[in-house]
């Protein structure tokens, strides 16, 4: 079995840091697995370093909320193995579902433990954003993403930290590495894993943090897909094309039609070619 490194990301989490920390410690002696656990305490104000503070683990302490994603990237820097298993500290992740990870781990870059359950899918219109997300990830990876940003997942360190100037220091970070490593190639597996009711109160932003994630989607298509971000309006231009043409035909050459044909068959062309420059642009900057 390899060796893991535990990373848990805390702010104010003091009423459910200890039983977490008891849970996988107790989960890694039951099944003989060497490790380490380190939990980033991001400037709490509850006494959550200290609920933490055990021989066995690791905890370092922001001097300044410096958010999710910068709390797990400093876990990440000071991880001395591998592997890496990033879990949260409110008890919404089965520690017993580790198991439903870790068969994976030598096999794919990326295990992570897609959400299931009432707690998960929440109310029909949080059902429904998460499945126009799922759609639009589909879209720009060309992978079926049950579960872009779960906060258990196992994976390779060295994979992941390669991409860490694009890490984001908010609650996006989960679905950064996902998209960035799918829409790279990495092996990524989505195994499906129980969801349980958090303890203490959700630090999650919805509406802040739903622009957050568009914004690192868009980020992320033109850098490593520009081609996918500028089709669709190449695809509605040839489209307009096609009915202006069929109009002009039809309504026996009206120049109105002719002339939209014209600039709707220039835009095609044009959306199609910056789609094609941007690729070249950024994957000439990759290189150097």
């Amino acid at each position: 079995m390899a060796p893991i490194s535990v990373v848990i990301p805390a702010y104010n989490e003091a009423a459910s840091i200890s039983k977490v920390l008891e849970s996988l410690k107790s989960y890694m002696r039951q099944n003989n697995i060497e490790h380490e656990i380190i939990v980033i305490d991001d400037c709490s104000s509850d006494g959550t370093a200290g609920a933490a503070a055990r021989p066995e683990v690791a905890v370092v302490s922001h001097p300044v909320n410096r958010g999710y994603g910068a709390a797990l990237t400093t876990g990440l820097k000071k991880a001395k193995y591998g592997h890496v298993l990033i879990m949260d500290a409110d008890e919404s992740y089965p520690v017993d579902d580790i198991s439903k990870l870790m068969p994976y781990i030598n096999d794919f870059d990326m295990v992570v433990g897609a959400r299931q359950g009432a707690h998960y899918h929440g109310s029909p219109v949080k059902r429904m954003s998460r499945i126009i997300f799922s759609a639009l990830l589909k879209y720009v990876t060309g992978e079926k993403v049950p579960d872009a940003n779960s906060g258990m997942r196992i994976f390779k360190k060295d994979v992941v930290m390669q991409f860490e100037d694009d890490f984001c220091s908010g609650f996006s970070f989960t679905t950064t590495i996902t998209i960035i490593l799918l829409s790279n190639g990495y092996l990524t597996k989505f195994v499906p894993i129980g969801y349980m009711s958090r303890t203490g109160k959700s630090k999650v932003r919805h509406l802040r943090d739903t622009i957050r994630t568009v914004q690192i989607l868009l980020h992320t298509i033109v850098y490593y897909n520009p081609v996918k971000a500028f089709m669709p309006f190449s695809v509605i231009s040839a489209l307009a094309f096609a009915l202006s043409s069929l109009l002009y035909i039809f309504r026996r050459h009206d120049m109105l039609f002719g002339m939209a044909a014209v600039i709707s068959f220039l835009f095609a062309m044009l959306f199609m070619a910056f789609g094609m420059i941007t690729y070249a642009v950024v994957k000439s900057g990759r290189k150097r």
